[in-house]
């Protein structure tokens, strides 16, 4: 292989650090990416790096590459970004963990609202399974470089314990933080002590929010590039938030049903063929 360029990157956070050829290569392979076309992606992307290049740009470059190469490689790769073009607001992501917990035996609602010792609270996502429910707060973020922090992890269990001061709420009452991107360390080391189950990108080992959608192939529609803010709408109106339910329908049914423009349609059914038979 030929020299690691020394250049430059700089994070969502705004921080520096020295382009890493292995973080790069480790990023493509978690995405099962294979070791030919991670080689021809790695060249591709090395040869338009330049000083200063910030990792959005960067990961716009693999992207662009692998949708052009294997737009199954490419979903898989954008799967931290389509979370977010879940956006703007969080609503959307709440509906999106609802169902995905619904592939995992969960009963869910959104937009709930319980009655705690002091005020009244409404619930992002309120799951039952066996004899536990679950009140789950959804913090969601819209950019990279964000963390959930010790605060969220706070509120989240200052509500819960005002719910379960109530003693009209009789039920075995869990409390749950969720986010679509990392918790800090001290988040983490809160949320440990007071019991809190807690989900997020790549916490905890095992189950963590990419690990429960990888693990079921419960991608968003967003991980497909056809899909563009309008479709995201409409099917969501609809209650259609995985690529896999998109399989269900001709470009025709598309258009008719969901209102989408004839040519997105067809590369919405392509491209929605193409990643489910890959999986």
């Amino acid at each position: 292989m030929s020299n690691v360029p020394k250049i430059n990157i700089v994070k969502a956070s705004g921080e520096i650090e020295l382009y890493s050829r292995k973080k790069f290569r480790e990023s493509l392979r978690r995405a099962g990416v294979g070791k030919l076309l991670i080689n021809e992606t790695q060249a591709r992307v090395e040869g338009k790096l330049k000083e200063g290049i910030s990792t959005e740009e960067l990961y716009n470059l693999a992207k662009g590459f692998l949708a052009e190469k294997h737009i199954p490689a490419a979903a898989k790769y954008s799967l931290k970004k389509a979370i977010m073009e879940l956006g703007p607001a969080g609503h959307l992501f709440e509906r999106y963990f609802a169902a995905v917990l619904s592939e995992y035996g969960y009963q869910t609602q959104t937009n709930l609202i319980l009655q705690g010792e002091c005020v009244t609270h409404e619930i992002d996502v309120f799951a039952e399974k066996g004899d536990s429910r679950y009140f789950i707060e959804a913090k969601y973020h819209n950019s990279r470089g964000i963390k959930s922090d010790v605060k969220t992890a706070l509120y989240t269990y200052a509500r819960f314990l005002d719910i379960k001061a109530n003693r009209g709420n009789k039920f075995n009452l869990k409390s749950w933080l969720v986010t679509n991107t990392k918790f800090t360390g001290q988040a983490i080391k809160y949320g440990e002590c007071k019991d809190i189950k807690m989900t997020g990108w790549g916490y905890p080992k095992g189950e963590s929010l990419e690990k429960l959608i990888e693990n079921k192939d419960l991608y968003p529609i967003t991980v497909l590039p056809a899909i563009n803010h309008y479709a995201r709408k409409q099917l969501s109106e609809a209650d259609i938030y995985f690529a896999k339910d998109l399989t269900n329908f001709s470009a025709g049914e598309l258009v008719k049903k969901f209102d989408i423009h004839n040519d997105i349609a067809l590369n919405i059914e392509k491209e929605a063929k193409e990643f489910i038979n890959s999986l």
